[in-house]
Order: structure tokens, then C-alpha cells, then sequence
């Protein structure tokens, strides 16, 4: 059996593979109404480039998402088997700024406090050190201990010396999964719909704000049916620029296509040798096992900056692929 073959079969029959494709049925003839609400036609099907969106990757540094692996075990959102797209409930949430609350109060508050206490002591005569300690006691008791229980627990809980509170549950809103090439979309944690990578199409909508600027949303729509909710792929970075937003469509088709390298991006760096399609690129191009995660801030910042420069003149997307007509016959 030759690589590729071993390569491909380490993935399931859906799996997206830009390079053998059965044809899609035609998409379903639009309303005028609906064609304007999903912002006109869709943006073209392509066999990715390497291109991908910058203000994603810089949101976190290659130090940051180290930690983080350490903190949960080596278990992350996104691998060479699947991206899941999630966040807190609302209690979770509500505890998570309660949690950040309560750190600024024993980190800044506390010390503060001690001071101008102290200060107090010193320029009031009515208040002496007993005064002081009466003071102190006060906010140990009411203030500054609750809060560092708080803070302590949350810091404690996310790694995993302590359980983590049972109220705080990740809502799951969408999956993209490399190895079946299915995409699912989850709606208070109850699967909404799955269906193939192939049978969706990506629209860049436009919609003025309040100041009559124009904002862009990028979202994945399944083709054959008119369910209520999409799939935001905006929310992959906090740009709403076009030309990122291509790149967001880009990066996803890039990660979904089994006959080429992942998208080649810190939060993946430890997935790259798992995935045997990505692993085989590595090797031939001689790419470093630890490219990223080798890097310091101000190198990552220095890195970021030449990718900028190198992306400026190249296209947001590759080439067109036609996923009517260009496949294999079904």
C-alpha cells in the first residue's frame, strides 16, 4: 500500500478531500428576500492556500496556550481530529467575573487598603493602632476572605487540584471535525444537525451599525436546508474586516481538507504530528516539530509581523474548485 493510501485511510469516508469530491446537487433556487438576508451569493469553494487570519493567532501567545495545555492535561478545543466551538453557561459566566472580581480586590484592594489605613492612623488622632486592627479584622472577615476563597477555588479548580464547580458547564455551540468531515451544530448542548463539510456554503454578510459603519458577519449555511441557526465563523477572531473574515473561511476549508497540512497555527502545533497527511508534509519541507512553541513573546510579536508583510500581497483564498461539476459523479 503506497503513503498516500496509509495517509487516507486514517480518515473516515466523509471526510473532506478538495482533491476527490463527489459532486453536490445544485443549491435550491433562492428568494430575493432571503438571497439579500444571506448577503447575496456565497463565497466561492477553493482548494485553500496557506493564508490564514493573523488577528487569530495573535490573540494568544504561544506561551499562553503551553500553560494552558499543562493547566488541562493536554486536552484543547482544537486537534487534528476535531475544532469545538463553546463557552460558559450563564452561572459559569456570572462565577467567572465574580472570580476576576475577587482577584483585583485581593491583589489591589487588600494592599491599598493596609496603606491608607495606616495613613489614617498617622494623621488622625482619633483612631489608634487597636483602631487599626479593629479596622483590618473588619475587612479580613467580610471582605478580603470571602473574596480569596473565591479567587483561590477558581484558581485551584482550572488546574485541577480541586474539582471544578459543578455549575460551571461548557455550552457546546459547534463542531468541525477533520477525520469525518462532518459538521454539527449543538443547541443547549442537544445536537441540532450534522451533515458533510461539502454541503454547506459560507456567507459574508454586511449590516450597517448605529453610526452607519459598515460590520461584517461571515457564516456557514447548509445548503439544502433553511434551519434557523448557522454556524458563526466570525467569531474565530474580533476583526471584522473582509479580507480576514476570507481568510477565516480559508483557515476552516484548509483544516476540513485531508489531502493537505493543517493550517499551520500555534494551537495546532502539538496536533501536527498526529494528523499523518500533515506529518508527511512536515517532514518532506523539513518544518521544525516545535516552530511555534520554540518562540518568546517578542519573537512570536517579531513572527507575526513578517506574516503580515508575506500576506499582504497574496490572495485571501486559493483557487476555485467547482463542487458542482469538478468532482466525481455521485
Amino acid at each position: 500500500m503506497n503513503k498516500i493510501e496509509t495517509q487516507q485511510d486514517s480518515y473516515q469516508g466523509s471526510a473532506w478531500n478538495s482533491e476527490s469530491f463527489a459532486c453536490q446537487k445544485p443549491r435550491p433556487k433562492q428568494g430575493a428576500l432571503l438571497k439579500l438576508l444571506q448577503g447575496g451569493d456565497p463565497l466561492p469553494w477553493n482548494r485553500a492556500n496557506a493564508t490564514i487570519p493573523v488577528s487569530m493567532i495573535e490573540e494568544h501567545t504561544p506561551a499562553e496556550i503551553k500553560q494552558r495545555l499543562q493547566e488541562n492535561n493536554g486536552e484543547t478545543h482544537w486537534d487534528e481530529n476535531q475544532y469545538s466551538a463553546g463557552s460558559l453557561n450563564k452561572w459559569g459566566l456570572i462565577y467567572f467575573y465574580l472570580a476576576a472580581i475577587s482577584k483585583g480586590v485581593c491583589t489591589m484592594l487588600a494592599p491599598l487598603s493596609v496603606v491608607s489605613t495606616l495613613f489614617l492612623v498617622f494623621i488622625d488622632e482619633t483612631i489608634d493602632f487597636l483602631g487599626f486592627f479593629e479596622i483590618m479584622l473588619f475587612f479580613l472577615i467580610y471582605i478580603f476572605l470571602p473574596c480569596g476563597l473565591i479567587w483561590g477555588y477558581f484558581e485551584a479548580s482550572g488546574r485541577g487540584y480541586l474539582p471544578m464547580p459543578w455549575f460551571m458547564k461548557a455550552v457546546k455551540h459547534f463542531t468541525f471535525s477533520r477525520s469525518t468531515g462532518m459538521v454539527t451544530r449543538y443547541k443547549n448542548n442537544k445536537e441540532l444537525y450534522s451533515h458533510p463539510f461539502s454541503e454547506f456554503d459560507c456567507y459574508l454578510v454586511s449590516s450597517p451599525n448605529h453610526q452607519g459603519i459598515l460590520s461584517y458577519q461571515l457564516h456557514l449555511v447548509h445548503r439544502y436546508h433553511r434551519y434557523s441557526d448557522s454556524i458563526p465563523l466570525h467569531t474565530f477572531t474580533t476583526i471584522e474586516q473582509p479580507d480576514e473574515l476570507e481568510r477565516i473561511w480559508n483557515l476552516i476549508q484548509r483544516y476540513m481538507d485531508t489531502s493537505q497540512p493543517m493550517p499551520d497555527v500555534p494551537e495546532l502545533e502539538p496536533a501536527r504530528a498526529k494528523d499523518p497527511t500533515t506529518a508527511a508534509w512536515d517532514a518532506q519541507n523539513n518544518r521544525k516539530p516545535d516552530y511555534w512553541f520554540s518562540m518568546d513573546d517578542v519573537e512570536f510579536e517579531e513572527a507575526l509581523l513578517e506574516l503580515q508583510a508575506e500576506q499582504r500581497f497574496m490572495p485571501t483564498q486559493g483557487p476555485e474548485i467547482d463542487l458542482f461539476n469538478g468532482g466525481t459523479q455521485a
